[in-house]
């Protein structure tokens, strides 16, 4: 028998075998679905906002992380274990190594809070807003909200600061208008009681008011996930962390 007749009887022989090999390498898992509650490990109470993700993978609906009611849902090939990062606007980032099954249940809690703002109204309610998403805006005709970390500020004595979110223990207010400041000539501008976390603490103006803006806090809420925009005439006080 010639080399190339036994060649080709091997080639042959081995056919079935490389084709079992294909099949398997490209048979893919069956999916099953993971369900559950996202909670705050502090408290219990369940996470608006919340998005899991395992690689591509993710439980956003419609563009939107979990609602009030904490639920989330993600769809994962089964018996393989995966990684589920847990992600929120409020929280630090959280990943936990699972082997999905079918019809399985997973409530996840997120240990770490980031700090937060705790706002007063001037008719009594109360808001607790992420720090991180806080800021300070006004509204602009045509193109949105200007925002900005840092508060624009003119002392009595002309002198103008802009001390950031992060240094900034209390404002008092609600926001007043005054017809005259050192640094606003253009005419009426509002002042607020400012208190900074180096120890200064004085009545201040607000420069953006100065273009007869009407100034905001905004920021989202840990209740809800919800961006709020407070106005500061009607803001009492604002306590920083």
């Amino acid at each position: 028998m010639t080399f190339a007749r036994i060649f080709t009887i091997t080639l042959l022989a081995a056919l079935p075998l490389s084709a079992a090999i294909r099949e398997r390498a490209t048979a893919t898992l069956p999916s099953v679905k993971i369900s559950g509650i996202i909670r705050d490990a502090a408290t219990g109470a369940p996470v608006p906002g919340a998005i899991v993700r395992s690689g591509t993978n993710t439980s956003v609906q419609n563009g939107n992380g979990t609602k009030i009611d904490g639920k989330y849902s993600i769809v994962l090939p089964a018996g393989r274990p995966a990684l589920l990062t847990v992600s929120d606007f409020a929280y630090q980032p959280f990943t936990v190594t699972v082997t999905p099954e079918a019809n399985m249940i997973l409530d996840l809690a997120l240990p770490q809070a980031n700090p937060a703002v705790t706002v007063k109204l001037v008719n009594g309610e109360s808001h607790v807003l992420d720090l991180g998403t806080s800021q300070f805006g006004y509204y602009i005709v045509l193109s949105g909200y200007a925002r900005f970390d840092n508060a624009n500020l003119c002392t009595s004595d002309g002198s103008t600061i802009a001390p950031s979110k992060n240094d900034i223990a209390k404002i008092v207010g609600p926001a007043t208008s005054v017809n005259f400041s050192p640094c606003c000539t253009r005419g009426p501008v509002l002042t607020l009681n400012v208190e900074l976390k180096s120890g200064q603490k004085s009545q201040m103006y607000l420069v953006d008011s100065c273009y007869d803006n009407e100034l905001d806090f905004i920021g989202r809420e840990r209740s809800t996930a919800q961006w709020m925009y407070l106005n500061l005439n009607n803001i009492a006080e604002i306590d920083f962390p």
